[in-house]
């Protein structure tokens, strides 16, 4: 009995965080090209900046030396693009207004 009333609790649980995911927006974006640093324009996409902070941060060693260094290396003119335009460009083009802010304010 025991068993029973436990898995129909867990099986009720799944259900109810099954519908709840469902019915959640999911919105696709499809990168294209060198993927490998994607999550920053992520982050301007979803206008988030600790994912931002979380890509800057991943990359320390691999860009530059310091979360500021990746920071000034892939906001610059010829550094790191989104769909064609530096990030700076394209957080502002997608209206991500905090991300914008955090990118211009540490620059």
């Amino acid at each position: 009995m025991k068993l029973r009333n436990t898995l129909t609790a867990i099986l009720g649980a799944t259900l109810v965080s099954a519908s709840a995911f469902a019915a959640t927006p999911e919105k696709e974006y499809r990168f294209v090209g060198d993927t490998q640093f994607s999550s920053f324009c992520k982050a301007i996409v979803m206008d988030d900046v600790r994912v931002m902070r979380t890509s800057l941060a991943r990359n320390v060693g691999l860009i530059g030396g310091s979360k500021r260094e990746v920071l000034r290396l892939v906001t610059a003119e010829d550094g790191l693009t989104c769909n064609g335009t530096s990030l700076i460009q394209f957080s502002l083009e997608r209206n991500a207004t905090t991300v914008h802010r955090y990118l211009t304010s540490r620059n």
